[in-house]
């Protein structure tokens, strides 16, 4: 997991979407199995995430064990896929880990269904939540009990290729800029580079970072409070697809192709392979570093410029940790997930390796270690949360996906490739789009 969501990792927690609402009926009636902790002396903890992030748990977790050394902890941890297949199993074998690394995007489905832990009775006690604003908490919260402590900020954000700017002659633009000064410096891009770079990747099919940004910014949705409708209009779909129609006439953004060849592969975003200096696609910069050797900056996903205007921006939890709800280890879970939130060792070990720090004095903690770019990226994403955490129009945080998110997702990004292939008309592509919609949300 980067910084950041990226379209990839959206279509990864689908993944795991699909996983949690395949057990069904079960994990309701296993409601967390009897917990690890009443076969076994030590506390089971589990994660997924990239060798770094294992390396830094380790590290971590031996550190507390030492200070406390009446808690044993077994480790297991592995990639994300396969991750919540496994915990499924576990949790129907009555033998779910007692503290375990939990998706922001399915820490509800597991909360309603009794697999998790609430953690509240902690909160001020063993479990200090000192620095971490509502607004972050609420992506580990369900039906008004807390069941997950975000790991750190995640923003919806573009990545921007600044060497390649300032070679052109451009400024970076304000962080407080808007859809119309996105064309205008795209347009800006194109022609004083005689034609050979567009300003920004097309972001006509894109989702979290780009389009749900924009929908909120008129006060919809994605998907409706109950995940089995679209949440947004036809209208605003139309004048989003006709932003970045005409985005394409003027060449502030490439030919479908370039599009549909960075679709799942990294490797051909449009900023990666020289052929954009902005993309929506934040997995470019990561905790993994970059994937690109141009100089990077990072600014906010552009504001509405049309009267009326709402906050369009959000901030999500990176992952959670949480606690199993049969689990007889849940107040030594709470101490491991106050030390990994609270104590500088920890912090510093961590890095950004848990997404960007949730509140200031861990930030503060590890910035003297960052590279430069990781310093403009956790800048940028501290702004955009204080900024919506000052909003006072914002709508609140999207509702985790429902089942079928992913092929909603990818029919976003087809139906905008038939658009700007010329395969379909902007209003044919709309109605197509919503009755496809519907019959996935609705099976």
């Amino acid at each position: 997991m980067g910084h950041q969501l990226s379209r990839r990792t959206l279509f990864r927690t689908a993944g795991g979407l699909a996983a949690a609402g395949a057990l069904g009926s079960s994990l309701a009636a296993c409601s967390g199995g009897t917990g690890a902790g009443s076969t076994n002396s030590k506390l089971t903890m589990t994660w997924w995430g990239s060798d770094e992030r294992h390396a830094a748990y380790k590290k971590a977790l031996a550190t507390f064990q030492k200070a406390n050394p009446k808690i044993e902890i077994q480790e297991t941890y592995q990639g994300y896929d396969g991750y919540f297949d496994k915990f499924n199993t576990n949790v129907a074998g009555g033998s779910a880990p007692d503290l375990m690394q939990m998706d922001t995007a399915l820490v509800a489905q597991y909360a309603r269904k009794g697999v998790l832990a609430p953690l509240d009775e902690y909160v001020g006690k063993s479990l200090d939540l000192t620095g971490f604003s509502k607004t972050l908490l609420a992506n580990g919260t369900v039906d008004g009990k807390l069941y997950g402590v975000p790991s750190g900020i995640g923003v919806n954000q573009l990545t921007v290729n600044r060497s390649g700017l300032e070679k052109l002659g451009l400024k970076l633009p304000d962080r407080e800029w808007t859809w119309a000064d996105l064309k205008s410096i795209s347009q800006q891009v194109h022609k004083k580079s005689g034609g050979k770079i567009y300003g920004v990747d097309d972001g006509g099919g894109s989702t979290l970072q780009c389009f749900e940004v924009f929908a909120r910014e008129k006060g919809q949705t994605f998907f409706s409070d109950d995940g089995k409708k679209i949440g947004f209009t036809p209208d605003t779909l139309q004048e989003w697809w006709e932003y970045w129609a005409e985005m394409r006439k003027i060449n502030a953004s490439p030919p479908p192709a370039i599009t549909s060849a960075a679709h799942n592969d990294l490797t051909k975003n449009a900023v990666v392979i020289g052929k954009a200096l902005f993309t929506f696609d934040s997995g470019v910069y990561g905790a993994g570093g970059s994937i690109t050797d141009a100089r990077l900056d990072f600014l906010p996903t552009p504001q509405g410029d049309f009267s009326g205007a709402r906050e369009g921006n959000f901030v999500n939890g990176g992952v959670l940790l949480s606690t199993t709800a049969k689990s007889k280890r849940i107040a030594d879970s709470v101490k491991i997930i106050t030390y990994i939130a609270q104590d500088p060792t920890a912090i510093k070990d961590f890095q950004l390796l848990r997404g960007i720090p949730p509140t200031d004095k861990a930030r503060k903690l590890i910035s003297a270690g960052l590279t430069e770019t990781d310093k403009l990226n956790m800048a940028n994403a501290d702004y955009i949360s204080q900024r919506v955490a000052k909003a006072t129009n914002a709508l609140p945080n999207p509702v985790p996906p429902p089942q079928g998110a992913d092929q909603v997702w990818d029919l976003l990004f087809q139906s905008n490739l038939a658009v700007a292939f010329g395969k379909k008309s902007i209003k044919a592509q709309l109605s197509a789009f919503f009755d496809q919609a519907a019959g996935i949300l609705s099976a």
